[in-house]
């Protein structure tokens, strides 16, 4: 398959031909959609070696959706072809911030980076192996090839309301500007 990946220190991307990953005990191979392109890919490709420890080559890009393309042994509660979006904080689902629900302030040392944020393939490719169904949320209707930004654009902005809604009061306003670049079919999320 084709994968966009990080390859050298402070070099532009490449698009490689890697092999397609086969899902073990408990992930999920996606085919994927769409793949947003995030400022913090670019960041990743300006480090200077040695900056991160971890090890290149690995493929690029965090905010995904896609299909269901096939199920590990023991990965359940999806069917082959289902529409799903990839959560990309992947904590380690048992410390206290991932009990929470906040996988992105994992607490666990030594845990590899959400895919694409450091050492692990990402979804910059045809195919991306999801380790667990629990980073996986359907999708319903929307199309995965306009849904993937949300993952990453849209959770930006919907995580800092739900930080402050405590705050706000009956007949108070929020600005979500984030939401106005997106058609409005999207507000129902």
């Amino acid at each position: 398959m084709k994968a966009f990946q990080f390859v050298e220190w402070q070099q532009p991307g490449q698009l490689r031909d890697v092999p397609v990953p086969e899902p073990g005990p408990g992930k999920v191979l996606v085919k994927v959609g769409g793949a947003g392109a995030c400022h913090s890919d670019l960041h990743l490709l300006e480090l200077p070696a040695g900056a991160r420890s971890f090890t290149l080559p690995f493929t690029l890009g965090h905010e995904n959706a896609g299909w269901v393309e096939r199920l590990g042994p023991g990965a359940t509660g999806f069917a082959l072809g289902d529409p799903v979006v990839v959560y990309g904080p992947w904590g380690c689902g048992l410390c206290m911030n991932c009990r929470k629900g906040m996988e992105n302030y994992c607490q666990t040392p030594g845990k590899p980076s959400p895919g694409g944020l450091g050492g692990t393939d990402a979804g910059m490719a045809e195919y991306l192996l999801v380790p667990s169904t629990r980073y996986l949320i359907p999708l319903g209707d929307l199309d995965p090839r306009e849904a993937a930004p949300l993952t990453d654009a849209g959770l930006t902005s919907y995580h800092a309301v739900k930080r402050s809604v405590h705050l706000l009061g009956p007949g108070s306003t929020s600005v979500q500007a984030a939401w106005a670049r997106w058609p409005s079919r999207y507000s129902r999320l």
